[in-house]
């Protein structure tokens, strides 16, 4: 083997650790669930309530910040859709399912930067389908260790399904809010 193939072996192996350590981690399935789970809980309770950090609701106030955490929250929703696309192209999906699954924990989170409410109209039903998403994230057959096709075949439809319907309505909004400024 070349000198050139060795040092390309060694980092594609560096690369696969690295990876591996992000996605290893001492909390189980349930856990990262249980964190997704509340974090959205939380994020509904604080819309509802109407509690605000006054410093955040001052950033998002500003169109740059908006601009940038908008941006950042459709390239977020656009690499969890990398999963689905390595998945079509054949690619072994065991180590990135994983990273998508433990990611989109934090999905409540990068929507609170982004917006600290649901929103009215259009923008509404973006934040519940993303929500809804989430949910059935968390229900997922794999990590109930549900083995009904019938379960796990009606989940993957309502998971990609939300998921194509977030996208759409993400860049339409991008667009909207993007043009009428």
């Amino acid at each position: 083997m070349s000198a050139l193939r060795q040092i390309q072996a060694r980092a594609v192996s560096q690369r696969r650790f690295r990876l591996s350590g992000i996605i290893s981690s001492r909390l189980s399935q349930w856990h990262w669930r249980l964190l997704a789970a509340l974090l959205l809980l939380a994020y509904i309770i604080q819309d509802a309530a109407g509690i605000r950090w006054e410093w955040l609701a001052q950033l998002q106030t500003i169109d740059l910040y908006k601009y940038i955490s908008g941006a950042c929250l459709l390239i977020y929703i656009g690499w969890q859709w990398h999963i689905f696309l390595a998945r079509q192209r054949g690619v072994k999906i065991q180590g990135l399912l994983a990273l998508h699954q433990r990611s989109g924990a934090f999905a409540p989170i990068l929507f609170y930067l982004h917006s600290a409410q649901a929103g009215y109209g259009y923008l509404a039903i973006l934040s519940w389908i993303f929500f809804a998403n989430i949910v059935v994230g968390v229900a997922s057959p794999l990590g109930i260790k549900i083995r009904s096709k019938t379960y796990t075949a009606s989940w993957v439809i309502l998971h990609v399904l939300l998921a194509a319907l977030t996208v759409i309505l993400a860049v339409f909004h991008a667009y909207i809010a993007v043009y009428y400024k």
